[in-house]
């Protein structure tokens, strides 16, 4: 990993309609080439924090970076500045339906490469190879309002894919999956580590976080970082755990 963070916030706040804290102070960096699992309970502001890690968000008060630049709504206003951002980080919501929009898979798929500026040769190569990556091939001319869960998932994957982003952020991936898809997915998201991608993860999946990460930052309830450390050592910590509502109370 490199020595200067991908991505760094520090005492990030944020509450929602100015009332309902998500995030109270937290700090975190992201580095390149890790596999960066944040662990909380629902409501912990995970979700939020990765909203912010995505540009969709922006603290109330606190400093957030990302490859050098300051991430801030003024910042992205700039077209130049958020194509280079947008290039590099992509987001999977939980909801996979909020980011499927189109008439079909494969106008959703085209969409990332259109704002990459490919042409169409080169678009419709990009969409193959990620097709053929998620096994959706079948797919690409059917709506995706008409497809599974598992299937939308997929989809919505593959739509951040295409862009072929550095980083890669995740919202709750295996909520939600039937164990078949969830193993595949598990695979994938190693796959797609080992091949060089840094991967951030919102999750309460306490397997997932088991096999795949390679650093823990744990929210709790107060929308703070209670702890930081490598899995096993996290995982090992059960008076940890219930504190922050993983796993019940001894």
């Amino acid at each position: 990993m490199s020595a200067e963070p991908l991505l760094s916030g520090r005492a990030l706040h944020f509450r929602y309609l100015d009332r309902y804290v998500a995030l109270d102070g937290v700090s975190l960096d992201v580095h390149d080439g890790e596999f960066l699992v944040l662990l909380g309970a629902n409501g912990s502001g995970k979700s939020t924090l990765l909203k912010m890690l995505d540009g969709l968000a922006f603290p109330s008060t606190g400093e957030l970076t990302a490859f050098g630049e300051p991430i801030t709504e003024h910042a992205l206003s700039d077209p130049a500045a958020n194509a280079r951002f947008r290039s590099r980080v992509g987001l999977v919501f939980q909801n996979s339906e909020a980011q499927l929009f189109s008439a079909t898979v494969r106008e959703d798929l085209a969409f990332g490469c259109r704002q990459l500026g490919l042409d169409a040769a080169a678009t419709a190569e990009r969409i193959d190879q990620i097709a053929a990556m998620l096994q959706i091939e079948s797919l690409l001319d059917r709506a995706p309002v008409h497809l599974s869960g598992g299937q939308q998932r997929r989809v919505a994957l593959g739509s951040v894919l295409v862009m072929s982003p550095q980083v890669l952020l995740f919202d709750e991936p295996t909520a939600g999956l039937d164990p078949r898809t969830t193993s595949w997915l598990a695979e994938l998201m190693g796959t797609l580590h080992r091949a060089g991608r840094t991967m951030v993860v919102a999750t309460h999946d306490l397997e997932l976080t088991a096999k795949l990460a390679t650093r823990c930052i744990v929210l709790n309830e107060h929308h703070q970082v209670a702890a930081v450390g490598g899995p096993a050592e996290v995982l090992a910590d059960h008076a940890l755990l219930a504190e922050v509502n993983l796993i019940a109370a001894p």
